[in-house]
Formats: C-alpha cells, sequence, structure tokens
C-alpha cells in the first residue's frame, strides 16, 4: 500500500505541481474532443461493470470478498473525485484532472473482479482487464480528457485500495513489484514526455504503463489468501466432500 501511496503522490508532485513536469505533459496534450457516444454511455458502462462484479461475488456466495470489493469500488472512485474536485488543484487557469475518473473506476472494476472470482480465474481476469483499461487509458488521452500523469495517479489510487483490502498472502517479489509499480511508472512517463511531444507515442506509452502498472498491481490478489477459517472458501472451495478417484 505504502508504494502506491508515495506514487500517487510523486505523480502529482512531478508533473502537476513541478513547473517542469507539468509544461513538458502539456505539449503533448491533445485538443479535446467531446467523445461522442463514449461520452454519453460511459456512466452506464461503469455502472454495468460494478453491478456485474458484485452479482457474481454474491452468486457465488463470496461475501467476505464481495463487500471488499464493494468497498474497493466505492472507496477509490469517491476518493477519486474527493482528490480531483476537492483537495488538489492543478496551478493555473485549467482544471486539475487528476487522477483521472475514468481509469479510476476501470482499473477498481478489474480489481474488484479479481478479488470476487475464484482463484483460478484470477489470472485470466488480470490480462483481460489490463488490456481493457490500458484502451481506456489510451482512449482518454487520445480524445484530450486526461494526461498521462492523470491515468498513473488513477492506478496508483486503485493499488493502494487493493492492497489495503485484500486477504492475499503474495511471494515477496509480487509484494515487492506492486509496491514499486506506481513509482516506476512516474519515472517512466517523466522520460517520456521529455523525449517527445507527440501525442500518438505518449497514446501508446500510456497503454503499455497502464497495463504494466495494473498488472503489477493485480498480482498480489492471485496469491493463495491467508490461512483463516474461510480459506477453502476464498479458493473457490463450494463446500462438498471430495473422494479419491
Amino acid at each position: 500500500m505504502g508504494g502506491n501511496v508515495v506514487g500517487l503522490a510523486l505523480a502529482y508532485a512531478v508533473f502537476v505541481l513541478w513547473s517542469t513536469g507539468r509544461t513538458l505533459e502539456d505539449a503533448a496534450l491533445m485538443p479535446v474532443n467531446t467523445g461522442g457516444t463514449l461520452a454519453a454511455n460511459s456512466p452506464k458502462l461503469i455502472a454495468l461493470g460494478i453491478v456485474a462484479v458484485l452479482v457474481t461475488g454474491a452468486v457465488q456466495r463470496r461475501w467476505r470478498q464481495t463487500v471488499s470489493a464493494a468497498v474497493l469500488l466505492a472507496g477509490t472512485i469517491s476518493a477519486g473525485l474527493v482528490l480531483k474536485l476537492a483537495l488538489l488543484s492543478r496551478p493555473g487557469y485549467i482544471a486539475n484532472s487528476f487522477p483521472g475518473g475514468h481509469v479510476t473506476a476501470c482499473a477498481a472494476i478489474v480489481l474488484a473482479a479479481v478479488l470476487v472470482l475464484p482463484q483460478d480465474l484470477r489470472p485470466v481476469a488480470l490480462v483481460l482487464g489490463a488490456v481493457f483499461t490500458s484502451f481506456v487509458a489510451a482512449t482518454t488521452i487520445e480524445l484530450g480528457w486526461h494526461r498521462l500523469s492523470d491515468t498513473i495517479g488513477a492506478l496508483a489510487l486503485c493499488g493502494a485500495f487493493a492492497a489495503a483490502l485484500t486477504d492475499a498472502r503474495p511471494p515477496r517479489w509480487a509484494a515487492v513489484t506492486a509496491a514499486c509499480a506506481p513509482i516506476a511508472a512516474v519515472l517512466a512517463g517523466f522520460v517520456v514526455v521529455a523525449e517527445t511531444s507527440r501525442a500518438d507515442l505518449v497514446i501508446v506509452a500510456t497503454g503499455g504503463i497502464t497495463a504494466a502498472v495494473l498488472a503489477a498491481v493485480t498480482l498480489p490478489l492471485c496469491a493463495l489468501p491467508r490461512a483463516t477459517a474461510n480459506s477453502q472458501v476464498s479458493a473457490g472451495y463450494d463446500g462438498r466432500p471430495t473422494y479419491p478417484v
């Protein structure tokens, strides 16, 4: 969790508060596009994703994981809005867009889905979720809605909530990778905007960084749960006796 919080703060400091980082990133900012159908339907799609995750958990009677998923979804989306609209500001006359709301919602849905799914399906959700979220992040850059740093901040925020709510016991390397990924993303993002102001290259870089960071912060959730009274249920055991074949 600590690494994600540091990554969130570092992204804000480097790309929003620091004039050099802010200028470099703004140089690649695309003209704002209304987004048309995407903008009109994105709230519905987000709501549909949230409902689908919670229903999936409830149908499996994975109540503890479903509650954790609900807290993660509500916490990340609410925290993102509070940070963007109330607590954080952007110097100058441009409205603050950090952290990005669309990527926050999308990444939160992916992480919540991993929490409620059985153990053997979590890696599949990780891969598909990373690909889809990278597409969403790249699209928000292309439409001029957000900057690369907004995406990094959103992923770090979601990673912090996921780390706090999971019952997984990941290997040390997975935990370290998850903690370091947002910080590494800030450094990689700075290199990208320092080396080029071409929007197409920044869009591609955003997609790659998003997929890598989300995969890294999701990886610990794919580990086996801690030994608890409900550990068999957490791993997908349905309570029926098993017999040798």
